[in-house]
């Protein structure tokens, strides 16, 4: 069922994709075969965003999100049909619930890559909310690439209503692209029409630290705070401790939490405790970084653990040559369906095995086929296959005698 038998009167998968007014129509038409090639263009703009990504992280939280939002359709069955350039599939899939999920919808568009699908689905709504256009810029912020689309997309949808989520989507971009200063003028002229927000400050905020500049990073909390009476939320508190966790001293940090508990009444989150890790783990304190690590686990910290904690633990392991502990959080993370950073899980593999542990590190790879069957896949799966000794097969090499040999060795230059 084509898009244009949606209850909104939608685009068609066998037609041109309309252009919102306003834009650049990117693909001219050509004299004959308008759908052929309008497919295999949008089918080319996928591939790019693949292979760019990379896929270095598992998309379970991308998939937790689709489902927390109620889309049927699983985001990993349109990543692998927008892989494959089976855009036609992707919009009868979707075709269906665009009455009732056409929010989601869009942001499935996005996040796979056909952002520009998701624009144009976007020109053919009726009555667009901020909602909808917030939903076709988030993801492109995961990219540094894509999100220098935002300001265009906007431009080609001058009647979409913005609001403040907007104005902070929209600053982050300009953040990632050229810079900090390039987004302050949102501060005074928000594209919402709306004062600035708390999230817009945090944006700016968080900019100017990673620009390492924290002075000006202070100069706009103090505006924040003082000038605009906003309160700053854990994410904001987040934006220092960042910081601090890249410059700073493990103190430091402690510090900041214990403000953000004590002075600001609120409570740290994943995202507190991850950076505390960061410094521990910056400073060679490892064991304290498992020991934060299995508060969050045993829930006597007010967060749980997420993927990034994961990485975090994994990777102080890693780096202390503690390849078993190491294997053990990854496992549990697994457990949880979080899992580390695939660059940190390529770290581990590659260490396991040259700890004379080949097939721990097999074990790794082919858990991860196991469980996740759906967003495993791509580059960093052949990477990973490669470092842990899979063949293009899926079987594993047979070479315990080359892990006793390594295990020999690396027992010899203990």
């Amino acid at each position: 069922m084509g898009l244009e038998r949606a209850h909104l009167n939608l685009i068609s998968p066998f037609s041109p994709l309309p252009i919102p007014k306003g834009s650049r129509d990117l693909n001219p038409k050509p004299e004959v075969g308008i759908d052929s090639v309008q497919l295999r263009t949008s089918a080319a703009m996928a591939a790019a965003f693949f292979s760019a990504a990379s896929r270095r992280l598992l998309s379970t939280a991308a998939a937790a999100a689709a489902e927390r939002a109620e889309l049927p359709v699983p985001i990993s069955e349109l990543r692998r049909l927008a892989r494959a350039g089976r855009l036609a599939d992707i919009d009868a899939a979707l075709a269906p619930h665009l009455p009732s999920h056409s929010v989601p919808a869009l942001a499935a568009l996005s996040l796979v890559g056909l952002h520009d699908r998701a624009s144009a689905l976007l020109g053919t709504i009726p009555s667009p909310t901020a909602a909808h256009l917030n939903s076709v810029l988030g993801p492109l912020l995961r990219r540094r690439r894509m999100a220098a689309l935002v300001p265009s997309i906007l431009e080609a949808h001058p009647s979409a209503p913005r609001d403040a989520t907007t104005d902070s989507i929209l600053a982050r971009s300009l953040c990632l692209t050229t810079g900090a200063d390039s987004a302050l003028h949102l501060l005074r002229e928000p594209s919402s029409g709306a004062g600035p927000s708390l999230h817009l400050f945090t944006t700016l905020i968080d900019s100017f630290y990673k620009q390492r500049q924290p002075h000006r990073a202070e100069e706009l909390w103090r505006a924040m705070v003082q000038d605009h009476g906003i309160a700053p939320d854990t994410a904001a508190y987040n934006a220092r401790i960042s910081y601090k966790a890249l410059n700073g001293t493990v103190e430091e940090v402690k510090e900041l939490i214990r403000v953000i508990r004590e002075e600001a009444g609120l409570q740290p989150d994943a995202a507190s405790y991850n950076e505390l890790m960061r410094a521990m783990a910056r400073h060679g304190r490892v064991d304290e970084v498992v020991e934060v690590y299995r508060r969050l686990e045993s829930g006597e910290a007010e967060a749980a653990p997420d993927c990034a904690t994961y990485t975090r633990v994994v990777g102080a392991l890693c780096g202390a040559g503690r390849w078993s502990e190491a294997e053990d959080v990854f496992y549990e993370g697994v457990k949880r369906r979080k899992v580390a950073d695939l660059g940190t899980v390529r770290i581990l593999v590659r260490g396991l095995k040259d700890a004379g542990k080949g097939r721990a590190a097999r074990r790794v790879v082919v858990g991860l086929r196991k469980k996740f069957p759906a967003q495993f896949d791509g580059p960093w799966r052949e990477q990973l296959e490669e470092a842990a000794g899979i063949s293009a097969s899926g079987k594993e090499e047979d070479d315990e005698s080359g892990d006793e040999q390594a295990a020999a060795a690396t027992e010899a230059t203990a």
